[in-house]
């Protein structure tokens, strides 16, 4: 993030004069065009005032949320769902996480500015984390988009912002804690977007969140416990590698190696269906390199197929098909472990428009690609063969990646973390959004934070609300939970 200098008295008063103006804080060398797009952005708040993001009560007609996840369920596989389910039952917190379908409907419903960006779609704090860019370096970034696509920014913030006051609630925060992550966050993305309205484009394409760096910028107003805890979830990241997940997932078998079995969650096919599988997954792997670049397909020409299983991944996706893929080198210690998953269309499509890419897999890819300032070298997409038409997307399975330990976060480490992932929210949405426009629109005082925390509040009893319901229907039978899974 850029450094603040203390501004001289004199251009302290001519920033205020430009806020009176219209122009917003932070933007004074800005060119007449994009000072006119601040303005633009200022003048969004006549259709929606930016006190309108604190409202939200459940219109009369909003769907029944269990089924929601209902209609969900009926397109994935039945051996699953229950899984998906006893997921999802474990806390409010892991069912916010499975329900971006039901709060996509509740979004649309708020009200709504016309400043679009390609949404992440599905931006919970837990889909925050750091990876491997292609030069080692770890980076701090949205890591999930599966619901990406191009929609108005404040939908992603709700979602973010929520998803903090939720999670403050598991961990048995105070109210006024809870209300002050939830700040924390908004705060970070507007100032983090005004910032971008005054960089350079190619600045702003080219800024990531380096963690080393970050933990330079951080380490002298942060206290040791919290350093410690980050340092080790980052050694525990820089393990996860193809190489490290060798000995965890695979087993030497007659000088080949094999995907080790741990049903329901790793399962490989039957050996009666064993070579029919196999020849699927070849030619999958034929035309999914026919989506990399040339530099990307070349490396992946020095990889061999060797095994591949079902692998049950996350909290919302479970029941979607999901495979993992072991290649090796021409050595014993160079394996290439992929993740193939299966790409719906966007829980925002019925509210946003539906994707320019008819291939859901290139959706998810090509909205990564845009919004990451980093993205995995091995993004590609590829159709699937069997009865069923199903569209996947592949990236690697583990490249150095790690996550917060969000469930024993103290207050003012949530705090601290949302500030990080504001700032990672706006400069992801600075890539494909007008950052001048939206920082017109945000303003320079505190009243876009406090509007968004209300509607955290508000929408966190919503989820409790559902959560109930959820329960209920487990406990009455109307849905099958597996737990512990």
């Amino acid at each position: 993030m850029a450094k603040h200098v203390e501004k001289s008295k004199k251009l302290q008063k001519r920033e205020k004069a430009a806020v009176a103006a219209g122009r917003g804080r932070g933007v004074l060398d800005l060119p007449k065009a994009a000072l006119e797009r601040v303005a633009e952005g200022r003048a969004e708040r006549e259709a929606v005032p930016l006190e309108a993001h604190g409202e939200w009560a459940a219109p009369e007609d909003r769907p029944d949320p269990v089924g929601v996840l209902e209609g969900q369920d009926a397109a994935r596989v039945p051996e699953l769902v229950p899984i998906r389910h006893g997921r999802m039952i474990v806390s409010p917190f892991t069912f916010y996480r499975g329900g971006a379908g039901i709060m996509a409907w509740d979004l649309s419903r708020t009200p709504t500015t016309g400043l679009r960006v390609q949404c992440c779609g599905d931006a919970h704090l837990s889909n925050f984390g750091v990876f491997a860019a292609p030069d080692r370096r770890l980076v701090f970034d949205l890591n999930d988009f599966d619901e990406t696509l191009p929609a108005p920014f404040e939908w992603d913030v709700k979602r973010l912002v929520a998803s903090f006051v939720v999670a403050a609630r598991d961990n048995g925060h105070r109210p006024k804690d809870q209300r002050a992550a939830a700040r924390a966050a908004a705060a970070s993305y507007r100032t983090r977007m005004a910032t971008a309205a005054a960089m350079r484009f190619l600045d702003v394409w080219y800024t990531r969140i380096d963690v080393e760096e970050k933990f330079a910028d951080l380490a002298p107003t942060t206290d040791k416990a919290t350093i410690k805890a980050a340092q080790k979830n980052l050694a525990k990241a820089r393990r996860k590698t193809s190489l490290g997940s060798l000995g965890k997932f695979a087993t030497k078998v007659d000088g080949g190696y094999r995907i080790k079995q741990q049903p329901p969650v790793i399962v490989r096919p039957p050996e009666f269906m064993h070579a029919e599988a196999e020849q699927l997954v070849r030619q999958g792997l034929t035309d999914y390199a026919q989506t990399l670049t040339p530099d990307r397909s070349v490396v992946l020409d020095h990889y061999h197929y060797e095994d591949f299983a079902r692998k049950v991944v996350g909290v919302g996706s479970v029941g979607t098909e999901a495979f993992m893929i072991l290649l090796m080198g021409d050595r014993e210690d160079d394996p290439l472990f992929l993740q193939v998953k299966e790409a719906t269309t966007s829980v925002l499509a019925p509210y946003a428009g539906a994707s320019e890419y008819e291939h859901q897999g290139e959706r998810v890819v090509q909205g990564q690609r845009l919004t990451q300032a980093a993205s995995d070298a091995f993004l590609g997409w590829v159709t699937g063969t069997g009865e069923r038409h199903r569209e996947f997307y592949v990236r690697q399975l583990r490249d150095m990646k790690g996550s917060a330990a969000i469930e024993t976060m103290p207050p003012e480490r949530l705090a601290r973390y949302g500030e990080i992932c504001g700032a990672a929210l706006a400069r992801a949405h600075a890539r494909t959004g007008d950052a001048a426009k939206i920082t017109g629109y945000l303003g320079d005082d505190d009243t876009f934070d406090r509007a968004i925390a209300r509607f955290a509040v508000a929408y966190a009893d919503q989820n409790d609300a559902d959560y109930a319901a959820f329960t209920e229907a487990a406990e009455q039978q109307r849905i099958v939970v597996e737990r512990g899974v």
